[in-house]
């Protein structure tokens, strides 16, 4: 019997631990859903998550924002044609509606661009005011309320009102009676036909079917993307790779009537590589060495064909390296710093 005990326990015991490492295996197939190439997370070694900023007026990133070719309009092409999917921040965790998204990409209005102070200053209302010489500005309607006159400063007589036509006696002349001829044997009229009323249009329902009716921004105003991605060290192939995961567009301070930048949207770069290695040959990284060896656009973020300075690094704070370090310049160097700092870690990764 206690043999027999013995036994029963032994495959109690295999069973829960078979149902153990089964729990096991598949908590081992966790990965990132924003990664294009997925990487287990227990494979991963060493992990960052990097913000970049990608200025798309530098050299080295014109490629990306060549004329007719900019990447920036092609996202916003393709979010209008129902394509893509807007996001409102980097989290990518709730989709824009359309409505919003055409309100980032609407033109200021010329009136915004004066502050608080010079409205009250009187900017803006010159022809309310007066007349540009100090004095009221006069009514332009104030010659029409005046009476008429006859030309010698005295009020034209008021014109005499028709009376009625009489019979030469004083009275007035009876009113002629029409009467219906005889119409026998005559076919009658027929009526006019009824025309239809033809249905307005309701422009309110257009401008809600396509939100993107107004008057928009130039593509080259996109001029900045934002870029999140993490800095990830695979132990099973022993390599580094960046591991973009959102992109972002911005509209630079000097680009905003209120002088502060401007998130548009975000994307999940996975839906970016989708879309750009859907056409090789309309989304391209300009080659201007070699025209006959342009880039797609995916391939240019793999090969790492742009520049984009590090302004944030993932920390408790969730602050960027300005709010860190107290002022610009600081957080420029630090940047510099962290960019020297990645490559030795990495270099460092193959001496023994």
């Amino acid at each position: 019997m206690k043999q027999a005990g013995s036994v029963a326990v032994a495959a109690v015991l295999a069973v829960m631990a078979g149902g153990v490492a089964q729990a096991q295996e598949r908590d081992n197939t966790k990965t990132n859903p924003l990664s294009v190439r997925e990487i287990n997370e227990n494979d991963v070694m060493m992990k960052k998550t990097l913000w970049r900023r990608v200025d798309l007026n530098e050299k080295q990133n014109q490629a990306m924002f060549s004329k007719n070719n900019q990447i920036t309009k092609y996202l916003i092409d393709a979010v209008k044609a129902g394509v893509l999917v807007a996001y409102p921040n980097d989290s990518v965790n709730t989709p824009m509606p359309v409505e919003k998204f055409a309100e980032k990409l609407a033109a200021p209005e010329q009136g915004a661009t004066l502050t608080a102070e010079e409205r009250a200053a009187g900017f803006g209302n010159e022809d309310k005011t007066n007349d540009g010489w100090g004095d009221a500005a006069k009514d332009k309607n104030a010659a029409a309320k005046k009476p008429a006159d006859d030309g010698w400063g005295t009020p034209a007589p008021q014109t005499a009102k028709a009376k009625p036509v009489d019979d030469g006696w004083g009275t007035p002349a009876p009113k002629k009676k029409t009467t219906a001829k005889n119409t026998k044997g005559k076919k009658p009229v027929k009526p006019a036909p009824v025309v239809p009323e033809v249905p307005k249009v309701d422009s309110s329902a257009m401008a809600k079917a396509n939100p993107f009716t107004g008057i928009e921004r130039l593509s080259d105003e996109y001029s900045v993307l934002d870029i999140k991605e993490d800095w990830v060290f695979d132990r099973k192939r022993s390599r580094l790779y960046y591991d973009i995961q959102t992109v972002g567009i911005v509209i630079p301070a000097d680009k905003s009537p209120s002088g502060l930048e401007t998130q548009v949207a975000y994307f999940k770069y996975k839906d970016l590589d989708k879309l750009f290695r859907s056409d090789p040959k309309k989304f391209i990284w300009y080659n201007s060495q070699n025209q006959a060896q342009h880039k797609n656009l995916a391939d240019a973020f793999d090969l790492r064909l742009f520049y984009g300075r590090i302004y944030k690094v993932s920390n408790p704070k969730d602050r960027d390296l300005i709010g860190q370090y107290g002022s610009e310049r600081e957080g420029l160097m630090k940047s510099y710093q962290l960019e020297q700092q990645l490559m030795e870690q990495e270099h460092g990764l193959w001496e023994y």
